[in-house]
C-alpha cells in the first residue's frame, strides 16, 4: 500500500509539472537549434580564454563578429580586472509591446588552465542559437543577450554590469543564466538543474524566482527530453543581480563533470546530444518569459501535430495522428534507456505492458524523420 501511495505522490508531482500548456509556436522554435557542436569546436581552436589573454580577446572578437553577421549591433562593455581588459558582449531584441526585458546571460571566459569547452563554451553556444532564433521571432519582451567577461575571477563581469551599466530606469523582470550546460560523454545525462534564488541577503526575490524556475522546469519538462531537477543558484553570473534584488534563475548540469576546470574540459569529452537538449530549453524559456506573440503562427499551426493516448496509460499507447503522417516512436526511460524504437502507423495499439511503472519519454517521428513531438508518459497501473 505504501509503495502505491508513494507512486501516486509522485505522480501527483508529475501531473502538476506538466499543467504548463505545451506550445506549438515554441516547440517550433526550439526544434531549430542546430550546430551546436560546431560552434563550441570553433570557440574552442581559438585558445585557452583566460581573461587578459591573446586567446579572450580573440574570442571576444570572434563573437562580436558571430553576432554582426546575425544582424545585431553587439555594444562591447569594456572594464578593468586589475591591469587587464575584459569585456562584457552585449545585444538586444527589443519587445514589440513593453518596455521590459529579460537578460540572458553566459561566460565567455575560462580558467587558464582549460579549453573552456564546457564551461562556458555550451553556455555561448546557447546565447549564439537564442541569438539566431529570436532575430526573426516576435516576443512582446525585450531579450537582452550578454557574454559577460571576468567570470572566473569572481564574476567581475557581471558585478561591473550591474554596479556601473545597468541603468536603475531599466524595467529587468528576469535574468536567466547559462553556465556549464554539457552533459559529460559516458555519464547519465537525462538531467538538468533549474536553479532558483535561495540566497536570504535580499529574501524580497526569493518568491518570485521559486515560481518562475518551477515554470522552467515545466519548460524544459514540455520542450526537451530532460528531466529538471529544483536546485539552488550560486556562484555564478546571476549572483550580482541577485544581489542588486533582480529575480533570477539558472540552468547547471546535473551531473559532475570531472573535467571541470582542467585540460580535460574539451569538446570530445561532451555529450553534445544532451548539450543540444538543454540548450532547446532555453531557447523555449526565452521565448516563454519574453512572451513570443501567437497570432504570428496561427497560419502555419497543424489541426492537430499527434498526442499520446491514454496519458497516463496501463498496457496500451496509442499515437492519435491528425495530419502530419506519424512513421516512428521512440520510448526512454528516467535512466536514459532508449527501450523502444518503432515504426508504427496512426492510431496503431502498441504494447506497453512488459513497462514498469514510472515516467517515460516518447518522441514521435514523421516520414521524413523530423520530431513532430516531444512528450512525457506516465505509466500507472
Amino acid at each position: 500500500m505504501q509503495r502505491v501511495l508513494n507512486f501516486l505522490g509522485f505522480l501527483t508531482i508529475v501531473l502538476s509539472s506538466q499543467a504548463q500548456v505545451w506550445e506549438y509556436r515554441i516547440a517550433k522554435e526550439a526544434q531549430r537549434v542546430d550546430s551546436v557542436e560546431q560552434i563550441i569546436s570553433d570557440l574552442q581552436d581559438i585558445g585557452f580564454r583566460v581573461t587578459g589573454s591573446v586567446a579572450y580577446d580573440n574570442a571576444t572578437q570572434w563573437l562580436v563578429n558571430k553576432y554582426t553577421q546575425l544582424g545585431y549591433a553587439p555594444v562591447i562593455d569594456t572594464f578593468k580586472y586589475g591591469t587587464k581588459n575584459s569585456y562584457n558582449v552585449i545585444i538586444e531584441k527589443p519587445g514589440s509591446e513593453s518596455d521590459a526585458w529579460i537578460i540572458v546571460g553566459a561566460h565567455l571566459d575560462a580558467v587558464s588552465v582549460s579549453p573552456g569547452a564546457n564551461d562556458n563554451g555550451s553556455g555561448v553556444a546557447a546565447t549564439l542559437e537564442i541569438a539566431r532564433i529570436l532575430k526573426n521571432v516576435d516576443c512582446k519582451v525585450g531579450v537582452r543577450i550578454i557574454n559577460f567577461g571576468a567570470e572566473e575571477q569572481g564574476l567581475q563581469g557581471s558585478n561591473h554590469y550591474v554596479s556601473n551599466t545597468l541603468s536603475s530606469s531599466d524595467n529587468i523582470e528576469l535574468m536567466l543564466n547559462l553556465d556549464q550546460l554539457g552533459g559529460t560523454l559516458g555519464q547519465n545525462n537525462t538531467r538538468i538543474k533549474c536553479e532558483r534564488d535561495e540566497d536570504d541577503n535580499p529574501s524580497s526575490n526569493n518568491a518570485t524566482s521559486s515560481l518562475k524556475t518551477d515554470t522552467l522546469g515545466r519548460l524544459i519538462d514540455l520542450y526537451t527530453t530532460l528531466i529538471p531537477v529544483q536546485s539552488n543558484a550560486y556562484g555564478s553570473d546571476y549572483m550580482p543581480f541577485q544581489n542588486a534584488g533582480y529575480v533570477i534563475m539558472g540552468l547547471y548540469q546535473e551531473s559532475v563533470d570531472p573535467n571541470y576546470h582542467s585540460a580535460n574540459d574539451k569538446l570530445e569529452n561532451m555529450d553534445i546530444e544532451a548539450t543540444t537538449e538543454v540548450i532547446k530549453g532555453a531557447v523555449a524559456a526565452t521565448l516563454y518569459f519574453a512572451r513570443i506573440n501567437t497570432s504570428a503562427y496561427l497560419a502555419q499551426k497543424p489541426m492537430n501535430i499527434g498526442h499520446l493516448y491514454p496519458n497516463p496509460a496501463s498496457t496500451w499507447l496509442k499515437i492519435i495522428d491528425g495530419e502530419t503522417g506519424v512513421n516512428r516512436v521512440t520510448l526512454t526511460n528516467a535512466l536514459g534507456q532508449q527501450l523502444m524504437s518503432k515504426e508504427i502507423t496512426s492510431n496503431e495499439v502498441i504494447d506497453i505492458h512488459n513497462l514498469i511503472n514510472g515516467l517515460y519519454s516518447v518522441s514521435i517521428y514523421n516520414t521524413h524523420n523530423s520530431v513532430l513531438l516531444q512528450s512525457r508518459l506516465i505509466i500507472a497501473r
